[in-house]
């Protein structure tokens, strides 16, 4: 029988060290970039949570979208989200049920259209809203409308003519 020599089990055990570092290089890239996307500021999305209610961001422009989830409603839980604009007035309301849906999207815009109350100017749109929860008991969300413009948001918003705005 012969003996390995150390030049043998070195030749084997070079290759071995090498995946390992290599596996180790991989296994650390990726924990990097998952740290990165968690930890990245621009990356508030979902972040303004109340149970099962979330939107995703807490600013917004003028002529942005608010994207809202639902995910998740009891069964029992059925009433209504209360859309309450910076001046305190209902600017919007949407239904739920968890018998029905236990899980839906919901995009709104703040606007100068008609929704059931009147906003007269881009003007009246800036400042702090809110979100209620009529009929379960989760906390209220906010966020913010900025005096800042998305990119041909101005041919979109318009002040509505006063005569008409009464």
């Amino acid at each position: 029988m012969k003996k390995k020599t150390t030049g043998q089990k070195k030749k084997k055990i070079g290759p071995l060290i090498s995946v390992i570092i290599i596996a180790a290089i991989i296994a650390g890239g990726i924990y990097y970039y998952n740290q990165q996307k968690i930890t990245d500021p621009n990356n508030v999305q979902w972040q303004n949570i109340s149970g099962p209610f979330a939107i995703n961001k807490f600013q917004y422009k003028l002529d942005e979208y608010v994207f809202m989830v639902v995910s998740n409603l009891k069964p029992n839980e059925a009433g209504k989200i209360i859309i309450i604009d910076p001046k305190g007035d209902i600017y919007y309301t949407i239904p739920f049920n968890g018998t029905l849906k236990t899980s839906f999207h919901q995009l709104f815009k703040p606007n100068t259209i008609d929704v059931g109350v009147k906003v007269c100017t881009p003007a009246e749109l800036v400042g702090r809203w809110g979100i209620s929860f009529q009929g379960v008991p989760y906390r209220p969300l906010s966020f913010n409308v900025t005096n800042d413009w998305i990119p041909g948001g101005q041919a979109e918003v318009k002040a509505i003519p006063p005569d008409l705005c009464k």
